[in-house]
């Protein structure tokens, strides 16, 4: 068979619980909703070595055979997230350890360490044994490593504390320090007494014990090197043999680092299950894949409506809402959608979550709307191949070690710093119609002009504050705080001010910090003397080499500079000592010189597409409600071949797709 043409559209298929003659059925019905792809294997190590060194791949075969001969192309997962029980009996050594000592147990999935040895031993053997079978076969369009790597829940997260774990811990803190003398003052560890005089004292992370924030940021850190190590094993392997693209599936989580993980691998995969309600929040997910890799990333996993395990969540969707949902990846520069799952369990721990079909065969009750969205991207295929999204020069920094680092110290009482930065600034530029790339400390800044980094705790990751210096003196405009630059890289405050170099940078002095409750302060703008209130965090700033935008008004910090603004080389920094509420951010942006992508309402999401040969939009509606568009121009809409001019009304979770 020749691949399809992106994007790939399918779902997760488990064949092995099910007859193998039931797969004719299967593929009928993934025919009949436009499917092109199939994503399998991921739990079935005990299907594929049922016992130790004795491997059955034929009903594998003939899973992809079937598959091909319709057209349909299969994703290749490898199965180390689910060991079968002869290798936990028989090697227990591989079980993650609870931070009170307990071992997991068999039955679930995650539940072995990812650096015992003798695991990894395992894991190379079977993917070796798959790469064997189908690393050179023209019908699989890609690997999928595991099954969403990350730290488990809570803090500290359900890292595994078994002795190989805390053996690499420590030897990875005797490389970074070189002397434990080093380490107690890098953490100020005389601090209630708690400096260690070996490097083999340092313990594992146990939720009884009130840590010191440093050790928990140092240890999180560890856990992502450690999941990312884990996949890079299977990766390098898979580099070898085989001659398709190699991901893993993650999830919106900052416990294992993107940038780290994808290192090794040639495409980005991502799980998701927002609802309808927060739909939107997954487009911040989606414009920090696409900057990640060269390679259009791939939406693994959705919901197809509700999602589950023993019990429902999020309940049946609104009509259109699967339609929306499943062209927001494609829209924003993926060339894959695939559900979780095609065929609903009958039995096991998740056999409530949604599905394209239900575990009798009867298609549910979205089917005929799963159909129309593999009918609108095969429509489309074209126009997609020849355009992504277009480039708008605007960046807002987010730093997934930031992320980890604010979870052992949330600074504020319910702080988050996703959240913070997802509500009161990506937000409000979604609604002003502003395209952001969301970026990394490594990213290369020369295609921005203006960059956005809000609470980003610490500059110090992968040379950023020396990367922003530069790029700022150059001309860039940098807006950045409230509280950026008051972390180092230990997660410990400065002593000789309250930035690392945010006043040298800024040209102010901040003689107080407050927090920004239990009420709101407010502030009044310069620039046309409106007024609005403020939030989380109130720096006040003595401009003493820079302009006041907005002054405090009320507070301890009245008559203080709330934002200034200061010329450096050839760029400017605007430093937000406190964040505006009531969308202030957004007309701050548009005044810096940032331009939005379209005239639309609120809540349509409008991605501009630019390619060498063909250029336009897609248009998707995120919160169930009507909006509207103005089309500049005439632009046909590739799916149904009508044309558009002037203002566009949509009714709810519509799509559209616009060639100028």
């Amino acid at each position: 068979m020749s691949l399809p043409r992106p994007p790939y559209f399918g779902a997760a298929y488990y064949p092995e619980d099910w007859p193998l003659a039931q797969i004719d059925e299967d593929i009928a019905l993934m025919l009949r909703a436009n499917m092109n792809c199939m994503r399998v294997g991921e739990f079935a190590w005990s299907s594929m070595e049922p016992d130790e060194g004795r491997y059955e791949f034929g009903w594998l075969h003939t899973v992809v055979d079937k598959l091909a001969a319709a057209g349909i192309a299969t994703i290749l997962g490898t199965p180390s997230a689910t060991p079968p029980i002869w290798l936990v009996e028989r090697y227990p050594e591989v079980l993650f350890v609870m931070d009170d000592g307990r071992p997991s147990g068999h039955g679930a999935r995650r539940h072995t360490c990812p650096n015992s040895p003798v695991y990894r031993d395992h894991c190379a053997r079977i993917v070796g044994k798959m790469a064997e079978e189908f690393g050179q076969d023209d019908r699989i369009l890609g690997w999928q490593i595991d099954n969403e790597v990350y730290a488990i829940g809570g803090w500290p997260p359900r890292s595994c504390c078994c002795p190989v774990c805390l053996q690499l811990f420590r030897e990875k803190m005797r490389t970074e320090f070189g002397t434990i003398e080093a380490l107690n003052d890098a953490w100020c560890l005389n601090l209630w007494s708690q400096a260690y005089q070996s490097f083999d004292q340092l313990p594992i992370p146990r939720r009884d014990i009130w840590h010191h924030p440093s050790f928990l940021a140092a240890w999180s850190d560890f856990t992502s090197d450690s999941y990312v190590a884990f996949c890079k094993h299977q990766a390098d392997l898979l580099h070898e043999k085989t001659k398709h693209p190699i991901g893993t599936d993650m999830m919106p989580f900052s416990g294992v680092d993107y940038v780290d993980m994808h290192r090794a691998l040639d495409l980005v995969q991502f799980n998701h299950y927002n609802e309808m309600d927060n739909l939107w929040r997954v487009a911040f997910w989606f414009d920090f894949l696409r900057p990640l890799k060269p390679a259009p990333f791939w939406n693994t996993e959705t919901q197809t409506s509700w999602n589950g395990s023993m019990s429902i969540n999020g309940g049946v969707k609104d009509p259109g809402w699967c339609r929306a949902n499943s062209w927001l990846p494609i829209a924003l520069g993926g060339e894959a959608n695939l559900y979780w799952l095609w065929r609903q369990h009958w039995a096991g721990q998740e056999l409530m979550h949604g599905a394209v079909v239900a575990s009798s065969g009867r298609p549910l009750y979205m089917f005929d709307e799963v159909a129309e969205i593999g009918h609108g991207f095969a429509a489309a295929s074209d126009f997609l191949a020849a355009t992504r999204p277009a480039a708008t020069g605007l960046a807002l920094l987010w730093s997934q070690k930031v992320a980890r680092m604010q979870q052992n110290q949330p600074i504020l009482p319910n702080f988050q710093y996703e959240s913070a930065l997802q509500d009161l600034v990506y937000r409000p530029m979604m609604q002003a119609q502003l395209r952001p790339d969301l970026i990394t400390a490594d990213a290369d800044l020369s295609a921005y002009s203006i960059i956005v980094a809000p609470f980003l705790l610490s500059l110090d990751e992968a040379g950023l504050r020396e990367h922003l210096r530069t790029w700022v003196e150059a001309g860039g405009t940098l807006v950045i705080g409230p509280l950026s630059d008051v972390r180092n890289k230990h997660a410990a405050k400065f002593t000789h001010a309250p930035f690392g170099s945010l006043e040298e940078w800024a040209g102010v002095t901040c003689p107080q910090s407050i927090p920004g409750f239990p009420r709101d302060y407010e502030i009044r703008w310069a620039a046309d003397g409106h007024t609005c209130a403020t939030s989380l965090w109130c720096d006040a700033l003595d401009p003493r080499e820079a302009e006041a935008m907005a002054t405090y008004l009320d507070g301890p910090n009245a008559g203080f500079a709330a934002v200034t603004r200061r010329a450096m080389g050839r760029g400017q920094v605007i430093l937000l000592g406190t964040m505006p509420l009531g969308g202030d951010v957004s007309p701050l942006l548009m005044a810096l010189g940032a331009r939005p992508v379209a005239e639309a309402s609120d809540n349509l999401l409008v991605v501009p597409r630019e390619g060498e040969t063909a250029r336009g939009l897609i248009a998707v509606e995120l919160e169930g409600k009507p909006a509207w568009l103005d089309v500049e121009g005439t632009m046909r809409d590739v799916v149904t071949g009508a044309a558009h001019t002037g203002r566009l009304d949509f009714p709810p979770y519509a799509v559209i797709v616009l060639q100028a």
